[in-house]
């Protein structure tokens, strides 16, 4: 059983309705087969459990008289609009990295699903696994979600990408459309869709046409050694979950305390210095983005009780979790669907 409800929020439906009315569909009875409206759709935050999405998604299919409806709205979007993988664009170095980031992100948000890449031996998996079985067959959110994953894979790596080296499972793969004609479709399980690749793409170097300054706008900075970069994303990636002790954060890695922290002795860094920095970084992106409440965030971190999670957070901020969170609230942007989970 999931640890919370998999709700999805509204905004999501954004694209799909686009997609109808590029049809000459009138989007407002199909919202209504599901018990739902346009004016719903436009309140912020407003969110819904997945098996509503999941059914929403079939019927637009059927109204769009297109089974491959899903896929085409996944593979049209442009990926770099959504927050979690901008970040990944303007910090990664390698698919790895690019990758480690996007999951990172999503895992803090995501109430449906779990994002993951997964190596083993010469392939690598990048999908995500449903954490509830699902009442209908999801056929058509497995096509989105394949069509958005390939356009990231595409947008890291350019001409890089072999298509013919890369396979595509889903639940139906009749839903794909010609645009997937070029890749290998397995029918795969209800729980999740995935994307298999070789192992070795993970080092390989994404962004070539770009520089740092034109994907973030900021001044070009120095590039983390991968070491450090990958072992702050596993840091990020399980911070949450309880917090970590140095012990663990080492096993994360794969090395003794001793030689994790003889490693990033050389970045003129240590590995308390960088679980505290998870934690605040998880802590800053998670009263931002979500609305968990201070007391979650705190058991997410391993503090014993408030009080303590507010003072170091105020000592490396500068302000108290509650005040970052009003500071933030008040000049961020809505939160995209993506980030909402969206499966």
């Amino acid at each position: 059983m999931p640890d919370s409800l998999p709700l999805v929020q509204l905004q999501l439906l954004i694209p799909f309705l686009n997609g109808l009315r590029s049809c000459g569909v009138d989007p407002e009875p199909v919202l209504e087969s599901v018990g739902l409206t346009q004016a719903a759709v436009d309140q912020e935050g407003a969110s819904v459990h997945v098996m509503v999405i999941h059914q929403f998604v079939e019927n637009c299919a059927k109204a769009a008289g297109d089974k491959t409806f899903g896929a085409k709205i996944g593979s049209q979007l442009d990926p770099s609009g959504w927050p979690m993988i901008r970040m990944a664009i303007e910090q990664a170095t390698t698919l790895g990295d690019f990758l480690n980031i996007y999951v990172a992100q999503v895992n803090k948000f995501a109430s449906s699903v779990t994002p993951y890449v997964e190596v083993r031996g010469s392939t690598t998996s990048f999908g995500e696994i449903r954490k509830f079985k699902p009442l209908i067959e999801p056929a058509q959110n497995d096509g989105f979600m394949i069509g958005l994953m390939l356009s990231m894979l595409e947008r890291a790596m350019g001409d890089q990408m072999d298509p013919q080296r890369i396979i595509l499972v889903v639940s139906d793969p009749s839903v794909l459309h010609s645009r997937f004609a070029p890749f290998q479709a397995l029918r795969g399980k209800n729980m999740g869709s995935r994307i298999q690749f070789p192992s070795e793409w993970l080092s390989v170097p994404v962004f070539g046409d770009r520089a740092p300054t034109e994907a973030s706008g900021q001044p070009t900075e120095t590039r983390q050694d991968p070491f450090l970069t990958g072992f702050q994303n596993l840091l990020m990636q399980h911070i949450g979950h309880g917090g970590l002790t140095v012990g663990q954060a080492a096993n994360l890695a794969h090395l003794n305390t001793r030689k994790l922290s003889r490693q990033l002795s050389k970045f003129g860094t240590n590995l308390s210095r960088e679980l505290t920095r998870a934690k605040i970084n998880y802590a800053k992106e998670t009263l931002q983005y979500s609305e968990r409440s201070i007391e979650e965030i705190t058991g997410a971190l391993g503090y014993s009780d408030p009080s303590n999670f507010a003072r170091a957070f105020s000592k490396e901020v500068g302000v108290s979790p509650s005040q970052f969170r009003k500071n933030e609230k008040s000049t961020d942007l809505p939160v995209p669907s993506s980030r909402a989970n969206s499966k």
